[in-house]
């Protein structure tokens, strides 16, 4: 991996995001967020994302995929059928605002085995209940569909742990000091609710169900090095 502390160097590459030769720069420390592609400003997760699905599943361009949060329209250039939802609180799931549709990942409107692949980037550690999130993502994909996803495994935990719960009455009880990381739409602010541990491909598969495979790239030449990078992939038998 880079040094995390190695900042404003550059270097040529070919980027899986915009598909072209181009160049990396490294803006700042924390290469998760900083080590950017010039052409289209993505970041390590994302071209990791888009080489596992290029690997796996080389026709998802021609299928139907929908993401929740996205924070760059990477996926959208690029999948013919794609569609896309955030979690509005004031608005009823299923129907849109300002052209957005509502989605909340713990109780999706889709019909059962209606998409072929469903992505989620740095979500699942802002939802309260990750296990009916995975499910109801499983419920909607169509045989041989899959899950791509990230979500930062912390690998000096163990045991993955609870952060936040929420009562019926929609009152948040803080198990852990409050953590926030940005959110593309609100107040900026999506509160963190899980931290994940070496245990959470286990708890994972145990939740849906499903095996989860766990993908660890680093190569410079296509901008994949970072903390935090795995892929996960679900696939629905």
């Amino acid at each position: 991996m880079l040094a995390e502390t190695q900042a404003h160097t550059s270097h040529a590459g070919y980027c899986p995001c915009c598909r072209h030769r181009t160049t990396f720069t490294i803006h700042g420390p924390w290469l998760r967020d900083e080590y950017l592609c010039d052409r289209c400003q993505s970041i390590p997760r994302q071209r990791h994302l888009i080489r596992i699905l290029d690997t796996l599943f080389p026709r998802w361009r021609w299928s139907s995929m929908h993401e929740s949060s996205p924070s760059l329209p990477i996926l959208a250039k690029q999948c013919w059928r794609y569609s896309y939802s955030h979690y509005l609180p004031d608005v009823t799931p299923g129907s849109t605002k300002d052209g957005i549709r509502c989605e909340s990942i713990e109780a999706l409107t889709f019909a059962d085995n209606s998409l072929d692949f469903f992505v989620t980037q740095d979500v699942l550690e802002h939802v309260f209940h990750p296990d009916r999130a995975l499910r109801e993502i499983h419920r909607v994909l169509k045989p041989g569909g899959a899950h791509i996803f990230t979500a930062p495994k912390h690998e000096a935990l163990a045991v993955t742990r609870c952060r936040a719960t929420i009562a019926d009455d929609g009152s948040i009880d803080y198990l852990l000091p409050e953590e926030y990381h940005g959110n593309p739409v609100g107040d900026g602010k999506a509160l963190v609710t899980w931290d994940y541990g070496s245990d959470f491909e286990r708890l994972a598969s145990e939740w849906v169900g499903a095996t989860v495979d766990t993908f660890h790239t680093v190569d410079r030449t296509q901008g994949i090095d970072a903390a935090f990078n795995e892929v996960f992939v679900i696939v629905k038998r």
